[in-house]
């Protein structure tokens, strides 16, 4: 009934519990680097009717902005449900819970992940975009300034 394969799916997948690779495909292409996904669940344990696993995501570790994010995200967890732990290298540890919980929670995890794509990508990327472009700017001028500076000494000294 919980074997890892169906949670796998549950976790990862839409309606029917999965991602074709090509879906997976343009979901990477959408936009690189900022979309963040969920792995299959592993470490699966069941003891006396409560479920626990860790869910790693899939492909690199998420940046620390997007970490940020997805701790901004806190408000929107349903209060009623007990939260993932971020299990820092790994994933994010759930449980242990009610099994008969499985599926709200894992619908939670995945609305709180989507919820930090966006928050990641509307508010936390274009800042840092910026600070990129602040920075990038700032050094074109110490360089134009550099060769001005060279180019006059040269005039006048020779």
């Amino acid at each position: 009934m919980l074997g890892g394969g169906l949670l796998s799916n549950r976790i990862r997948g839409g309606a029917d519990g999965y991602l074709s690779p090509a879906e997976q495909d343009e979901q990477t292409q959408r936009r690189p680097g900022t979309d963040v996904s969920l792995g299959a669940a592993t470490q699966v344990e069941i003891d006396g009717g409560e479920v626990s696993f860790l869910v790693p995501f899939q492909g690199q570790w998420p940046n620390e902005y997007w970490l940020r994010a997805f701790r901004q995200a806190h408000g929107a967890w349903p209060g009623h449900l007990m939260e993932p732990l971020v299990d820092e290298g790994r994933g994010l540890h759930v449980g242990p819970l009610p099994a008969s919980t499985l599926e709200d929670h894992v619908r939670a995890v995945k609305d709180r992940v989507a919820l930090a794509n966006r928050i990641y990508s509307d508010e936390i990327e274009p800042e840092l975009r910026r600070q990129r472009e602040e920075a990038l700017r700032r050094e074109q001028e110490a360089e134009r300034l550099q060769a001005e500076v060279e180019s006059k000494l040269k005039l006048l000294l020779g």
